[in-house]
C-alpha cells in the first residue's frame, strides 16, 4: 500500500527531512485507524517536492526548438493519471498515429 500526505509549503529541504520521521509515524497512525486490520509500518518513506503549473495541467508533448524530445511532466496528485495519458499521445506523435478520442454522443 502507498500512503502519502502531511504535505506543507518549505523552502529548506534539510529542514522539510528532519520532519520525514514525525510525518512518517503520523502516517502509519492515521493508515491504522481506516485500516485497523493492517500491518501499517512503512517500509519505506521519502519526501519530495510538490511540483505545480498555474493551471494545475500538465506538460506534454515536444520540447520546443528539440523537434525530437517530448516531455511528460505530470504535476501534482494527479501526475501518475496524466502519466498514462500522456504517454499514449506522445507515442502517437511519434508515430504519426491518431490519439484515441471520446466523444460524449453514443
Amino acid at each position: 500500500m502507498i500512503c502519502g500526505g502531511e504535505d506543507e509549503d518549505f523552502i529548506d529541504e534539510e529542514r522539510r527531512d528532519a520532519l520525514m520521521a514525525k510525518k512518517t509515524r503520523r502516517l502509519e497512525e492515521k493508515l491504522g485507524r481506516v485500516f485497523p486490520q493492517l500491518h501499517t509500518e512503512a517500509a519505506f518513506a521519502w519526501s519530495g517536492s510538490f511540483g505545480a503549473t498555474s493551471t494545475g495541467l500538465p506538460t506534454i508533448g515536444s520540447v520546443p526548438g528539440h523537434a525530437r524530445i517530448h516531455a511528460v511532466v505530470g504535476y501534482g496528485g494527479n501526475g501518475i493519471t496524466y502519466s498514462q495519458i500522456a504517454s499514449e499521445i506522445v507515442s502517437a506523435a511519434i508515430t504519426g498515429q491518431r490519439t484515441r478520442t471520446r466523444s460524449s454522443s453514443p
